[in-house]
């Protein structure tokens, strides 16, 4: 009869390594990154009511920018913090002012529209990656968000944000766990867009 083999027993330190490992390993793979940028010296108190560009659209999805902008101005709402122009409003105002809707706006372009509808503020968005991820088995939900925030008094950007996320992570790819759908993931890349500000 044969002798079963005893287990081989990790000493701790290999143990701490190999879960200091794992560990990095599930943060690299998290699928979120995030860049921001506030003006230094820029008081954000005085910002009561601001309003919301229709978003541009770098994607293959022609909705894209509706439904960013759409998750965007509800969870800027839900803050309840800002008071927010009426979108139709706002898409008045950039046509009676002869500004594009679909491009950035210039210094000049932001004071004329800040007295036209007065606002303090004008938010604007690039929606960068809109869909699901290339390749392997893993169709989880993949975002590109770029938000921007300029006053209306000068016409300077004061706060700027990069969002990118998707809907798996490590941990779900180990244990199995179903990636969330693309509304879910939306809301996570405004709210952590919202968070660098708000």
């Amino acid at each position: 009869m044969r002798k079963m083999k005893r287990p081989k027993i990790l000493r701790p330190s290999t143990l701490a390594v190999l879960l200091s490992a794992l560990l990095l390993t599930g943060l690299l793979g998290c699928g979120s990154s995030a860049q921001s940028y506030v003006k230094p010296m820029v008081d954000f108190s005085y910002l009561q009511r601001t309003a919301v560009l229709p978003f541009q659209n770098l994607t293959r999805d022609d909705l894209a920018d509706e439904r960013m902008q759409s998750v965007f101005i509800t969870e800027l709402l839900s803050a309840e913090i800002l008071e927010v122009s009426d979108p139709r409003e706002t898409a008045a105002a950039l046509l009676t002012l002869g500004i594009p809707n679909n491009q950035a706006l210039t210094p000049e372009q932001a004071v004329a529209l800040g007295k036209q509808l007065s606002v303090d503020a004008i938010f604007s968005g690039i929606v960068e990656d809109y869909g699901f991820a290339r390749g392997g088995l893993d169709r989880s939900p993949e975002i590109t968000l770029v938000l921007a925030l300029t006053e209306t008094e000068t016409g300077s950007i004061v706060w700027r944000s990069q969002v990118h996320e998707t809907g798996s992570s490590f941990w779900k790819r180990i244990f199995g766990g179903s990636p969330d759908d693309i509304y879910e993931v939306s809301r996570e890349t405004v709210r952590k867009a919202l968070g660098t500000l708000l």
